[in-house]
């Protein structure tokens, strides 16, 4: 999906706040970006053609935004059958409650005026949505030109770089096929938690502390044993770097393409077992990112 980018959105004002636990944190807002500017409106659109004719089709931004709103009208609507009771949500899971594609296509442009005439200047940038790692990206200028339209001097200027950051992508989806996705996981610990990463099992035998077995469950569910230990204390747990199939079991049993959220869904689930028997509270973070809490719902 092309969406603009956060320094498009800030220089341009289309940022929207919202209150995630006493902390105000600010995103880009789509939506009034693109009924309240024509050239990012315009633009947009024609890079997501240049993609499609690269054999790349892609998720429309728009059409997403119209999902969404009418998905708001809907929800608005629908009441308990027993009570009335309106279905309830609040501000973060309003925000999550987003487009989420796979890759994000980051534009940032700015039209420059010499004399009479016109050009574009652009950042194109693709980001990993699992990783937040940058896929490919590339910088262009089109030519400057008094009469041709806005998305012509784009195509131009995406012309200039099109074979690198293509190829690019194709490397990313190489690594993708070969090595999985690659995601971060978060565990820490309430204070009313009847047990910390430091607290010992009985494992296959052994006395192991709870840091050491989730690391084995680690071991045994990434692909190939790839992941990191980024972070490790008495109540927090975090590893990043964490390789998963593209494809895993869904609660029916079928295969079914997997994000953070349904891999860390066994570990929640051993968590909750004998041994440990802790309640565990799954929060996702996006695609790529899940924060597991113990102790409490």
């Amino acid at each position: 999906m092309v969406v603009p980018s956060d320094a498009w959105c800030i220089r341009n004002g289309f940022i929207q706040e919202f209150n995630d636990q006493g902390v105000v944190k600010k995103v880009c807002d789509y939506q009034a970006a693109m009924q309240n500017n024509a050239d990012i409106r315009t633009l947009v659109a024609a890079m997501g053609d240049f993609m499609a004719q690269q054999d790349f089709p892609i998720q429309s931004l728009e059409q997403e935004l119209k999902r969404l709103q009418n998905q708001e009208v809907d929800l608005s609507v629908i009441t308990g059958k027993e009570t009335g009771a309106i279905v309830t949500e609040n501000d973060y899971e309003r925000i999550i409650r987003r487009a989420k594609p796979d890759i994000r296509l980051d534009l940032d442009f700015e039209v420059r005026r010499i004399g009479p005439k016109r050009q574009v200047s652009f950042n194109l940038t693709a980001i990993d949505a699992y990783s937040s790692k940058i896929i490919s990206g590339n910088t262009g200028v089109g030519s400057s030109s008094s009469g041709a339209a806005i998305e012509t001097l784009l195509q131009e200027a995406v012309l200039s770089f099109k074979d690198n950051f293509i190829a690019g992508l194709l490397r990313y989806f190489d690594d993708l096929f070969n090595n999985g996705r690659e995601i971060t996981v978060y565990m820490q610990c309430f204070d009313s938690s009847p047990i910390d990463f430091e607290t010992e099992f009985d494992y296959n035998g052994q006395t192991a502390e709870l840091a050491d077995i989730i690391g084995v469950w680690f071991e045994e569910n990434t692909l190939n044993g790839r992941f990191s230990e980024a972070e490790r204390s008495t109540n927090i747990l975090r590893y990043n770097q964490v390789r998963i199939p593209l494809y895993g079991k869904s609660l029916s049993g079928r295969e079914v393409a997997i994000d953070a959220t349904a891999f860390a869904r066994p570990l929640a689930n051993m968590l909750k077992k004998d041994p440990y028997n802790v309640v565990v509270k799954t929060v996702p973070k996006g695609l790529g990112e899940i924060w597991l809490f113990l102790g409490e719902k």
